[in-house]
């Protein structure tokens, strides 16, 4: 990744607007509290939960409602709400406002709550997590936008969309056992002014392996943006160290070879019983596709877009792209007849694309995909790799911009839009079809101009190209032949015109 943009020039923006404004907490006072707590050995930082609260199951938790009545600043652009303690959630969270004159503490109350049933508390919780709201248009009603829970998870909408992927403060060793889950532990958030278009505040990071100060620059609309800084503190040298790590779920979709037949809530008992009672019915798997995010979608230094089609694996697979400046998982497949579920609103899920605004250093974009049998479960890990993890007692600054959207900018490429994979295991080979669509806005270009490219590695031999026009633009059918199986090669497919790439570049990790 060859960023020229320097790390003091890419933040000198963010911090003008409100270098008048930080005399009480910033940017600079999270970084001190992460420097020193980076010198102390590392102590998680568990609640004294009741045990009402300790033993709640799923379905109790969820029916703990956060009252929106009790947004702290309800009158201003952007308001605040909480997420309560138990179930799974149980670290310590602490949360502070930055107000005009002071900082305030926010202290865990029940009175922020809903229940439908008594619980007994310890007297000694605080929130698991924090939400942000944006008033609506609709009378009386508050949009959520943005989600803080768990670790140093995180996920934000746009307008108009459906909650879906979640991003991550940092990755460390992920994907390794045991991965190790670094946890925002503290926030302070200053008090938006009445005029104010973003929500600004400040993250304290901790783990095993490193401590952290962040800053947020949080803007919500139809496109909804984050603007992160970071500064990390390791305390020891991790395995694998993964920057602006992105998380989705990919159950199964249009590439998928062998789709599920049965709903995973839907499992037979082996019984033969007919009675209407005790008979577990079998429910047909009736979606074509089940996903937050179907594809990610890469852009190189020398301006060459990478198309990489997410899969649910039989066993983990660990893919690397090099030269790669901008990166994005995305639901670019928007149509509902494809989904044919309007609970999940999978057609709806938001776009996330992370835009360095510093040299990451070296590095890759790294995607992790884990094996699932289900919809419930984020699958799917892409992220900055870092090539050389930093060192125990280094520093590391970055900064990025988070953009999360329901739509792509128009180009002058041939996007990928559909992607079928048809095996014949009998004969060696995979049949691929690839459709690209045309631009939007882009020339008609002569078909005597334009021709497929592919190409496979580890001895793989293309078969059978075809080339066909379609509504949206060009099919290229294609087959890989593998002298050699069983083994894993790399498959990749342009459309050129004149001998120069005018789509995306499409990348297939084949499991012969």
């Amino acid at each position: 990744m060859n960023f020229r943009l320097g790390f003091l020039a890419a933040l000198a923006g963010l911090g003008t607007a409100t270098a008048q404004e930080q005399p009480i907490f910033g940017y600079g006072d999270v970084v001190k509290k992460a420097e020193a707590l980076a010198q102390q050995p590392f102590a998680p930082q568990l609640q004294q939960l009741s045990s009402d609260l300790q033993n709640l199951d799923y379905d109790l938790y969820r029916r703990i409602r956060f009252l929106p009545e009790h947004t702290v600043w309800p009158s201003l652009p952007y308001r605040l709400g909480f997420f309560h303690p138990g179930y799974y959630y149980k670290q310590q969270v602490l949360f502070h406002a930055i107000e005009p004159d002071r900082l305030r503490d926010i202290p865990f109350s029940p009175s922020y709550f809903h229940y439908d049933k008594e619980i007994v508390f310890s007297g000694r919780e605080t929130f698991a997590g924090f939400k942000a709201y944006v008033p609506s248009t609709r009378p009386g009603i508050q949009d959520e936008f943005l989600s803080f829970l768990g670790a140093s998870y995180f996920r934000a909408i746009a307008k108009g969309l459906h909650w879906g992927l979640s991003t991550r403060g940092l990755g460390v060793n992920t994907g390794l056992s045991p991965e190790e889950f670094p946890s925002f532990c503290e926030f302070w958030i200053r008090q938006p002014k009445p005029t104010d278009t973003s929500l600004q505040f400040y993250a304290l990071l901790d783990s095993q392996s490193v401590t952290g100060g962040y800053q947020f620059d949080v803007h919500y609309g139809e496109t909804t943006t984050m603007d992160i800084q970071a500064t990390l503190f390791f305390r020891k040298k991790p395995q694998v160290v993964i920057l602006a790590p992105l998380t989705s779920m990919f159950y199964f979709g249009e590439n998928t070879v062998n789709k599920p037949t049965l709903k995973p809530d839907y499992q037979p008992t082996g019984k033969m019983e007919f009675s209407m009672n005790k008979t577990d019915f079998k429910r047909r798997e009736f979606r074509p596709e089940v996903h937050d995010s179907d594809g990610l979608l890469m852009e190189t230094a020398s301006g060459e877009k990478l198309w990489a089609p997410l899969d649910n694996p039989k066993s983990v697979v660990v893919r690397k792209f090099s030269d790669v400046s901008s990166f994005s998982l995305l639901q670019r497949d928007r149509d509902l007849s494809h989904y044919l579920d309007l609970e999940a609103e999978y057609h709806r899920r938001p776009n996330l694309t992370v835009v360095p605004k510093s040299d990451f250093g070296p590095g890759y974009v790294r995607l992790l995909e884990i094996p699932s049998n289900d919809e419930y479960s984020d699958n799917m890990v892409a992220g900055w790799e870092l090539a050389n993890t930093p060192e125990a007692g280094s520093r590391y600054e970055f900064a990025y911009q988070l953009v999360w959207d329901g739509k792509e900018a128009d180009t002058n490429q041939f996007r990928v839009v559909s992607t079928t994979v048809v095996p014949n295991p009998r004969a060696s080979e995979t049949r691929f079809t690839v459709e690209f669509a045309k631009p939007e806005n882009g020339e008609t270009i002569p078909v005597d101009e334009l021709r497929p490219y592919v190409a496979a590695n580890q001895g793989g031999q293309v078969k059978d190209i075809q080339f066909a026009p379609t509504e949206r633009g060009w099919l290229v059918s294609f087959t890989i032949f593998d002298p050699t199986p069983p083994q894993t090669m790399d498959v990749s497919c342009v459309i050129l015109r004149r001998d120069r790439f005018c789509s995306e570049k499409w990348l297939y990790l084949l499991n012969t």
